[in-house]
């Protein structure tokens, strides 16, 4: 009994954020909104590497920012749980979000293109992104639907509290 009401309660922030990731340049989403999760301090002129991880996704990336510009390159695979219980990735957005002193978003970008496909699959990207004033740090954030003959799950880790 629990379990559909479990997915009703997921179900719903979820479309609430694909309804408006339709309606708002992507740039636009989340701006304002806090960031609680792991953030990476931006340093210039400095190549930084390292991992970001949560239960539904691991991001390994690279990056530099050259002046305005911020080179970012790196791959993402989803968790244990949803590569062991899931067979399909019905829809996978990844974003990189620029942060100012008080972990607020400044601007959002995507850094792939809704994938799909298999669980075990590597998502990799390579992007040069404008930064914005004012960026102290940046993190990541997505939106996710898995499936499998009994069923699906929706996650997500993005900043929708102002």
């Amino acid at each position: 009994m629990l379990k559909p009401l479990r997915r009703l309660s997921l179900f719903f922030p979820c479309v609430l954020v694909f309804l408006l990731s339709g309606c708002l340049p992507t740039q636009e989403l989340y701006v304002g909104n806090k960031v609680t999760v792991e953030q990476v301090p931006l340093e210039r002129n400095a190549a930084q590497s390292g991992t970001w991880q949560t239960f539904d996704i691991t991001i390994d990336y690279n990056f530099v920012a050259k002046g305005d510009v911020l080179e970012i390159s790196g791959q993402a695979v989803l968790g244990d749980h949803q590569r062991m219980v899931y067979d399909i990735i019905r829809s996978l957005d990844i974003y990189l979000f620029f942060l100012d002193d008080d972990s607020r978003v400044l601007l959002t970008e995507p850094l792939n293109q809704t994938l799909t496909g298999s669980t075990e699959q590597t998502a990799f990207f390579s992007y040069s992104y404008n930064i914005p004033d004012g960026t102290r740090s940046l993190s990541f954030g997505y939106s996710g639907e898995v499936t499998e003959q009994e069923g699906q799950m929706y996650f997500y880790q993005l900043p929708l509290t102002k």
